[in-house]
């Protein structure tokens, strides 16, 4: 559907293969646990189990008499500050008097082998006395809850105050008011979380790892050892998938084994087994979102007044920016001019939550999208055209009150879903009322800001370093990671034209932190606008430098010197990029640059009104359904989705990310639920854990509509988590349409589904 001529276009827009596609299909690629150093040692976790104790005593004398047991480190042998906390400093790398939810370790057992070393572990005897606890967010906030932290549990609050809500609400003819809950959802990515600590002769620590955000991983480390930024090398290996997950929870695998090396002065490698990593990473927020949307007649929206309570778990981690996205989006991609919203983060004794695809807005989604349908059910009016009539567009100001001044796709995808998908006609559809298969199509939009934000200006820059060789082949240095979603094509496309070198020529390296300055994390659809414009700083500058070379030896002003193609030259003259970059090296010029890019300043104040994203992406998707009324299972027949990506810059990686995102949405709406009974996972495995298969793969359409950002690399914007956010309402609302059953939580489960149809709900 979008194939371009790759001769007129250059490599941007272009389906250029995956550059490390071969590697990973050969079984050549090197993840972290494939790599070894000598006189390395293996390492496991001591986790006691208790969701809130007192640790009175961590008893290692049975584990340390085992054959092959080299240590059991323990906070008294953490030599830095025994601290892993991301924003707030509230998390403790081996916790020594406290234990707050199940995943906590106090210790880290360190053998020969991974089998001693696992075998061990399960020897050493925590002492504990429990200590009152609290599983739920909504139970947490209300006084004489047990406390998680002595400050109290709710630790964190946003609001969004827009024009009068009285007078919104007064304006209104009709208020539709409902409380949504989701659940806590797992990443599950295929490789799990593990590290190799390597100390360093020079005194400092190399670090290996599966990981999102390398920079964090150093600052951890270095908190914990003690050791300047300077001695602590960060290496991302190649990731076997991420989604967020990868983002926070390594700066604690990669902390615990850096302090077990930093104690042996041996490299000690860390692998967390499945149900260590269902314990042990962040999870999605769990929400209960209370949303109150009020309209007129004609379907325009007048006040919306929502409360968000967002489970953080036993520690912050990234809640805090989490519930900041999920405050300045709550609104969904509406125009309202009346907005009364509070959004919290509160500490329970249940896993720790942080990133996951869609950071925070999911979940608010889920609430904000049901309501409108229901908005527009009420009034008579087709959901589509409710979305169109309020749908922000060029002109319009988001909850915060944000004039949008470009780059605004969100009407052209609801069209556009709306031809492709047969809406009008499949709406009006109704199947005989003995038919126990019962088939319903609905929609969900979204806006997405994309990168960080005002909440997380300080981490929005991203670096490059560009290195072209006397033989004309390049080798780029980045500090966003590739996990699986493709980053390392689409920016050898970027610097193939940025740069005027065949992609052939370049060669993009995973993060190394000693080569790059510090980047930020490679989260919130910010890694191909960022690193992207970082690649084409360095570009300009290497143009720049080459061109002077090329207009003496072509004879014509530099002004007139292109690079395209792997030919550098102006008009009918031209040499070759190597044949250029051959003469740089014999003349003792520079070709290597470094680039950098800061994202534009983006506000937040005291009661949520600012510029709070440089620029939003958009998506609509239309879900169809099929419901079988006599078991209750819910079949995703079809799936119709339509992104403004800003620009195209290759269309397989972005149907890929669209076609993974449909899956995820399709988990987090149907099967996905992490039952826990109290502090323990009841479902720590894929055998317990319900996750979509290949079997459960929709038809799919994707639709991609180029709404150029001036300020994007080519124009091109952020897609990596708008393919993981509309999906889930949009296939409840499909069962609304073909049942008559509305759910306020998720997973709607077969057994949800044949429960409400036993109870007499729907039609």
């Amino acid at each position: 559907m979008h194939d371009r001529d790759d001769r007129e276009m250059g490599a941007v827009g272009s389906r250029l293969v995956r550059v490390d596609a071969d590697a990973k299909v050969t079984g050549r690629a090197l993840y972290v646990d494939d790599l070894t150093f000598p006189g390395m040692l293996e390492a496991a976790l001591v986790l006691p189990g208790c969701a809130h104790a007192r640790l009175l005593k961590v008893d290692a004398s049975d584990a340390l008499a085992m054959a092959g047991v080299h240590a059991v480190v323990t906070a008294d042998d953490v030599p830095g500050e025994n601290q892993v906390g991301v924003v707030d400093r509230d998390q403790p790398l081996l916790p020594s008097e406290r234990i707050r939810y199940s995943g906590d370790a106090v210790a880290v057992v360190v053998a020969e082998t991974r089998a001693i070393a696992r075998e061990a572990a399960a020897a050493v005897r925590a002492e504990t006395e429990e200590i009152p606890a609290v599983f739920d967010a909504v139970r947490a906030m209300e006084p004489g809850a047990p406390k998680v932290h002595d400050d109290g549990n709710v630790f964190l609050e946003y609001r969004v105050r827009k024009g009068n809500i009285d007078e919104g609400f007064e304006a209104a003819d009709i208020i539709v008011e409902r409380t949504f809950r989701t659940h806590h959802q797992e990443h599950s990515y295929l490789e799990p979380l593990g590290a190799i600590a390597v100390p360093e002769e020079h005194g400092g620590v190399t670090i290996y790892g599966t990981m999102q955000c390398p920079y964090y991983v150093q600052k951890a480390v270095a908190t914990v050892l003690g050791l300047p930024l300077a001695h602590v090398r960060v290496i991302q290996t190649v990731t076997g998938g991420g989604f967020g997950g990868k983002e926070d929870s390594p700066s604690e695998i990669c902390a615990c084994a850096a302090v077990a090396a930093w104690k042996l002065r041996r490299p000690v490698k860390l692998i967390y087994t499945r149900e260590d990593d269902f314990y042990r990473s962040s999870k999605r927020h769990p929400m209960t979102v209370t949303y109150k949307l009020g309209a007129t007649r004609d379907g325009t929206f007048t006040a919306a007044q929502i409360r968000v309570v967002a489970d953080a778990g036993a520690y912050s981690t990234l809640t805090p920016v989490v519930v900041f996205r999920a405050a300045a989006h709550a609104t969904g991609p509406y125009e309202i001019p009346n907005v009364h919203t509070d959004a919290y983060g509160v500490y329970t004794n249940r896993q720790t939550t942080g990133a996951f695809r869609g950071f925070g807005q999911p979940q608010t989604i889920f609430a904000n999208e049901s309501i409108v349908d229901e908005v527009a059910e009420a009034l008579g009016l087709d959901p589509i055209d409710v979305r169109l009539k309020n749908g922000l567009a060029v002109g319009k100001r988001t909850a915060t009150n944000q004039l949008l001044t470009e780059s605004v796709g969100l009407p052209e995808t609801l069209r556009q879903a709306r031809e492709a998908s047969g809406w009008d006609a499949k709406r009006a559809e109704r199947g005989a009322d003995s038919d126990p298969i019962k088939r319903g199509i609905g929609v969900g939009s979204i806006y997405y800001g994309v990168s960080l934000g005002a909440k997380g200006l300080a981490l929005d820059g991203s670096g490059a370093h560009m290195n072209v060789y006397r033989d004309g082949s390049v080798r780029i240095a980045i500090g966003g990671t590739e996990m699986g979603q493709g980053l390392l094509t689409v920016l050898t496309q970027i610097a193939s034209d940025a740069l005027g070198a065949p992609t052939e020529s370049i060669h993009v390296d995973h993060v190394d932190t000693s080569v790059v300055p510090d980047s930020g994390p490679s989260v919130a659809s910010r890694t191909t606008l960022m690193t992207g414009n970082a690649i084409i700083d360095a570009a300009e500058k290497l143009r720049a430098t080459m061109g002077e070379v090329a207009s003496e030896l072509l004879g014509v002003p530099t002004g007139e010197i292109t690079f395209r193609d792997g030919r550098v030259g102006a008009g009918d003259r031209s040499i070759a990029f190597a044949e250029l970059a051959a003469e740089c090296w014999a003349r003792n010029v520079n070709t290597a640059a470094d680039g950098w890019y800061a994202a534009p300043l983006s506000t937040f104040d005291e009661d949520g009104q600012g510029d709070a994203y440089a620029i939003y992406s958009y998506a609509t998707h239309v879900a169809e359904v099929e419901v079988d009324t006599r078991t209750g299972h819910v079949r995703l027949v079809r799936v119709t989705a339509a992104h403004d990506v800003g620009k195209i810059l290759n269309p397989t990686t972005l149907e890929g990310q669209v076609e993974g995102g449909v899956l995820q949405c399709a988990g987090m709406a149907l099967y996905e639920r992490m039952i826990t009974d109290g502090g323990d996972i009841l479902t720590p495995d894929f055998s317990t854990y319900i996750l979509p298969t290949a079997m459960d793969v929709p038809e799919i359409e994707t639709l991609f509509i180029e709404e150029p950002y001036s300020r994007g690399p080519f124009g091109a914007k952020g897609i990596g988590e708008t393919p993981a956010m509309p999906g889930a309402v949009a296939i409840a609302n499909a069962i609304y349409h073909a049942t008559g059953l509305r759910f306020l939580e998720l997973p709607i489960t077969a057994e949800a589904v044949r429960l409400a149809l036993a109870d007499g709900r729907g039609r």
